[in-house]
């Protein structure tokens, strides 16, 4: 399959330094909304919210403005636009000096049909709102900070016009809640993902599920150990027979105050019980900001997650990159791509997030973000094919092999090392093995092709983390002590 139909673009906008955080996809057209600048009068810092095609043409846009003056914006982890069952979009936003969120309902064109005010926080720049539509009206949901910067988390009920209809906190401990997302489950049935977590030296928290209403009434409530094996839930990724897969951070380590996590996807029953739990991709301190932001079905029946991860190559620094992950509905990786920002020379300054991702009817995936060069900003598209090819070259390389999940033992001696690490897998053939500093840095990294022993030579003392895993993700992962 050609990739003559991708491509990776930076698109500027009618507006100064727009970008996009989030997009969704519909009939084949490309909604984004971001931050940018409207100068036809004086400098103001706005939401850009643009509709493109599937070749990334430009084909209206518009900037929503503050009516006292204050800058508004939305960021990576909250905010965002949906498609709504009019024909139109509906768009969370927020003010940057004053305490107030918005609600913004735009027609087919993307134009302004009304803007609601919800002044719910307490302190300046600490909004986390999110959205879903329901039959009557909006789920609006997220975290609000309280006098003593403790977050809680809460669900507001609104109608189509945005007035509320019922408000209700969220939370089941004296820390920090925040609901991290929300699916429908069935026509009366709603699902909420929170996390709570504690403001110490030594964080902590934990997962749990509630279940509710559109009356508010709780139908149910299921609650993770601390330091769940599925992680800090982030997003749902599916809903279906009751049965729900989640991606979250998994904790992986704690060294002093950094908390090393790694990406992690789950399946959980009707009742919460845990069918199974994949952990992929890199380990690497939680607030560097490696995880996926958005997932979207693909058109075989799997799931393709999009955000941001880092690469170096050599001595050159750590560059960030769009990242683009494809899974199977058990967990087990199918591809994944690391995508540099469209700008040539390839430099660390140039980067750029994923915020969003869709299937177009011709199955490809679009991605699509914020990338920058230099001190610009730019809307970042990125389209693929199913089996992740954005060119040609690429094409026959990119697809991850098939690899069965191991079931069996992974075996590491001895344990502490000082001078080799021996592997003894059940298929150590075709392998790679990374090890990781407590850091999140690779310190070793090779293919194990029918031998099971790495020098670990060089490196100085104390705990790691090793990785085998297939080119798609970590399919094992052990601690590992170096003593000398």
């Amino acid at each position: 399959m050609g990739g003559q139909n991708t491509f990776n673009l930076a698109k500027s906008l009618p507006y100064p330094q727009g970008d996009f955080r989030h997009i969704t996809l519909d009939n084949d057209t490309i909604t984004g909304i971001g931050i940018g600048f409207n100068n036809n009068i004086e400098w103001k810092q706005g939401v850009v919210i643009a509709k493109l095609d599937s070749s990334g043409n430009v084909l209206t846009s518009n900037i929503i403005l503050d009516s006292l003056d204050d800058a508004m914006a939305v960021g990576k982890a909250w905010g965002g636009i949906i498609k709504t069952a009019d024909g139109g979009y509906a768009a969370i936003a927020a003010t940057v000096e004053r305490t107030s969120a918005f609600l913004i309902k735009l027609n087919n064109n993307l134009q302004l049909e009304f803007i609601k005010e919800y002044p719910d926080t307490v302190n300046l720049s600490n909004y986390f709102y999110k959205i879903l539509e329901t039959p009557e009206g909006y789920l609006l949901y997220g975290a609000i900070q309280r006098p003593d910067y403790y977050d809680d988390g809460f669900i507001r009920y609104v109608d189509k016009q945005g007035n509320t209809v019922w408000f209700k906190y969220v939370e089941y401990s004296d820390y920090s809640t925040t609901i991290q997302d929300m699916r429908k489950i069935n026509d009366s049935t709603y699902v909420a993902g929170v996390v709570t977590e504690s403001n110490s030296a030594q964080t902590q928290g934990f997962t749990s599920f509630l279940l509710f209403d559109l009356e508010g009434a709780e139908i149910g409530y299921w609650e993770s150990p601390v330091e769940p094996e599925i992680g800090y839930n982030r997003k749902i990724v599916s809903v279906e027979d009751g049965n729900i897969i989640v991606y979250g951070l998994y904790v992986s380590a704690k060294i002093g105050n950094t908390i090393l996590v790694q990406p992690t996807l789950s399946k959980l029953d009707s009742d919460f019980q845990i069918q199974w739990v994949s952990h992929f991709g890199s380990i690497r301190a939680l607030y560097a900001m490696v995880q996926l932001w958005d997932f979207a079905p693909t058109a075989d029946g799997h799931y393709i997650g999009a955000g941001e991860t880092l690469v170096k190559d050599g001595d050159d620094p750590t560059r960030r990159v769009g990242w683009l992950y494809k899974f199977s509905p058990e967990g087990d990786s199918i591809w994944e791509r690391k995508i540099n920002a469209p700008f040539l020379p390839l430099y660390y300054t140039n980067s750029g997030f994923f915020g969003g991702v869709g299937v177009l009817s011709s199955s490809s995936i679009v991605a699509g973000g914020t990338t920058n060069e230099g001190n610009t900003d730019y809307c970042w598209l990125v389209k693929v094919t199913n089996d992740g090819c954005l060119d040609t070259l690429y094409c026959g390389t990119v697809a991850t092999p098939e690899i069965p999940r191991t079931k069996g033992p992974l075996r590491v001696w001895p344990n502490p090392a000082s001078d080799f690490i021996h592997i003894e897998s059940p298929s150590p053939s075709g392998l790679e093995i990374v090890l990781y500093t407590p850091q999140g840095q690779v310190a070793r990294q090779e293919r194990i092709i029918g031998q099971t022993e790495i020098s670990i030579a060089g490196l100085g003392s104390g705990v790691y983390f090793l990785e085998v895993r297939t080119l798609g993700g970590a399919l094992l992962r052990r601690k590992v002590v170096i003593a000398r």
